[in-house]
């Protein structure tokens, strides 16, 4: 043990020996420009009511690690871990439960791969556009945490796109293709997009690129590279195969065909609105769309003044001082990374990650469903791209206006101009919410009562009311929407099952569909809402329209459900009534 403990310290003395001014020089201007904001963020997040909309279908299922006796057959949650949970990610979490809180878990690891992030782009920055073009590569990361920290929020797999893409950065920065493969492996446990844009970016690198261009494996083989290729995808495959089998339990996959037979994949369906580009639009618009979020302000402004002004413009039809700065930008980029291209073998590797982004996209495209959303081969790969080229791009160009005897004062110069340009009308201090998109302090009477219930109730009410209970208040519900998934026939069969038993039951007309949730399914308790019997409550076709049939029918009959408040009622805090449905009235 001593001699490991000698060794590392060993190790860290040689490297603060030849990095520790770099370090103090990053860390201290990034520590004064955006920790109020952080600090702030953390304290937010620290908030057991305050979180990300996306962990509660996710996070809840690791609450059994962590307390004995929780949602007992629990068929939504298995399902859950059985298809979305990435075997690595899945055993961080099952084994982290044991010691400490998943949701504190989720909650810190963020911040931590936030910080992972930082370094890995700093140094891939460095070695394009020096220290300035690392700090301006730390920065960018920090100030558009509506981007970076926003998709890490919540600690969920898409939390590790960012860190192991700028890990795959940093890679092929160096020319090392067997760190690349590494990462590839790795990331396959925890967020396999992010492995599958490293592994296209690796079969280019070696395959596509000139023998100059390949890094350490400049030497290398074909045999030697077809193996490392052959051994990293086999080793991806092994580790993403708990899922594959984990999810035949629930049926095919659902696809495009299945649109007729199952609404609920199509327009008007469970997925319309959940992704932040357009599937139907092109690479290049999705691109586009992706960059204008990227420089969209978010945080306290360095300067009011400039932000305010870049808002304004010449005349009522022109377009703003802001627009008219991001135009130049766009060309200074595309100028910029031509010449990167032109004279650093990194430079050109680092562009294969948008290459491999773009065949990402398509083979999404094609391969529907099995790919993923195409979406996230934009929304990850584009702003780690970003980062890097900003401040490489400014490098290049003022050491192309510079001439040779003033090429480094050229490179600093065009990296601090790229800099204002980008981080003064368009950047900020951070964000001190990005990604805590969901505050129900509100309704902590209601969450803290059903956190009361025994641990072997089972909840039912309309979807989108139940949402939040699974994970604030640790107790088993019936169906909600953010549990409700329509990707495997068995699964999408069973909810609908449960749906239907849901809407009779919601909008009985007499006692009959109540008793059966109660016997049949199970149900102890419903959540109702008054208003909901006002006007139908929105949901996805096609229960929508089931549910405005019910809902007519009630209105024309008589609805059940208010009749039994007085005998089942067991908790009342507006808009939500809890009723025990084992205090039905038997009249």
């Amino acid at each position: 043990m001593k001699w490991i403990v000698d060794v590392s310290l060993g190790y860290f003395r040689k490297w603060l020996a030849k990095n520790g001014v770099f370090a103090a020089a990053l860390i201290v201007p990034l520590l004064l420009g955006y920790g109020v904001a952080l600090e702030a963020h953390m304290k937010r997040s620290s908030n057991p009511f305050v979180f990300n909309d996306d962990v509660r279908p996710l996070i809840y299922a690791f609450f059994s690690f962590h307390e004995a006796g929780l949602f007992p057959h629990d068929y939504l949650g298995a399902y859950h871990r059985a298809c979305f949970f990435p075997p690595a990610y899945y055993a961080f979490y099952a084994l982290g439960a044991r010691v400490a809180d998943p949701a504190s878990i989720s909650k810190v690891l963020p911040y931590f791969l936030l910080a992972l992030t930082v370094v890995a782009v700093a140094l891939a920055a460095r070695r394009l556009a020096g220290y300035l073009g690392a700090l301006l590569a730390a920065a960018l990361v920090l100030s558009q945490s509506h981007i970076f920290l926003d998709r890490m929020a919540g600690g969920l797999p898409r939390a590790f796109a960012f860190p192991v893409l700028a890990l795959t950065a940093t890679a092929l920065m160096y020319g090392q293709p067997r760190l690349l493969a590494s990462i590839v492996c790795a990331s396959a446990g925890f967020y396999p997009v992010a492995a599958i844009l490293g592994g296209i970016t690796l079969i280019l690198w070696l395959f596509v690129l000139p023998a100059s261009d390949r890094g350490e494996g400049a030497e290398w083989a074909l045999g030697r590279r077809v193996r490392l290729v052959i051994v990293t995808a086999s080793i991806s495959a092994v580790m993403l195969l708990p899922m594959v089998v984990g999810a035949r339990a629930y049926g095919r996959r659902l696809g495009p065909g299945d649109v007729i037979s199952y609404p609920e994949i199509g327009i008007g369906g469970r997925y319309t609105l959940e992704t932040s580009v357009s599937l139907f639009e092109t690479f290049p618009q999705d691109v586009i769309q992706v960059a204008r979020q990227f420089f969209m302000p978010v945080g306290k402004p360095w300067s009011q003044k400039l932000r305010d002004w870049a808002n304004n413009r010449a005349d009522p039809g022109a377009k703003s001082y802001g627009d008219v700065i991001l135009n130049f930008v766009a060309g200074a980029l595309l100028v910029g990374t031509v010449l990167v291209a032109a004279r650093s073998a990194a430079g050109r590797r680092l562009l294969l990650l948008g290459a491999a982004a773009w065949l990402g996209y398509v083979a999404a495209r094609w391969l529907a469903p099995y790919f993923y959303f195409p979406e996230r081969y934009v929304v990850y790969p584009i702003p780690i791209l970003l980062v890097l080229l900003i401040p490489a791009a400014g490098a290049a160009i003022g050491a192309q206006l510079s001439g040779r005897r003033l090429v480094a004062l050229g490179r600093a110069g065009g990296v601090m101009m790229m800099g204002a340009m980008v981080l003064l009308p368009f950047g900020g201090r951070g964000s001190t919410d990005a990604g805590l998109n969901v505050n129900e302090e509100s309704q902590r009477r209601l969450y803290d009562f059903l956190g009361r219930l025994p641990k072997d109730i089972l909840i039912a009410g309309w979807p989108t009311d139940l949402d939040n209970v699974p994970y604030l208040s640790r107790r088993q519900v019936f169906i909600n929407y953010e549990l409700h998934q329509v990707l495997h026939q068995g699964y999408a069969d069973e909810m609908r099952r449960r749906m239907r038993a849901l809407i009779d039951a919601y909008f009985a007309t007499d006692q009959r569909a109540l008793v059966r949730l109660r016997d049949e399914f199970g149900v102890t308790h419903l959540v109702f809402r008054q208003d909901r019997l006002e006007e139908p409550p929105p949901y996805f076709r096609p229960f929508s329209i089931w549910a405005r049939k019910a809902f007519n029918d009630g209105v024309r009959m008589g609805f059940e459900i208010p009749r039994q408040v007085d005998s089942a009622m067991v908790f009342s805090d507006a808009p939500f009534v809890v009723l025990d449905l084992r205090r039905l009235s038997t009249r």
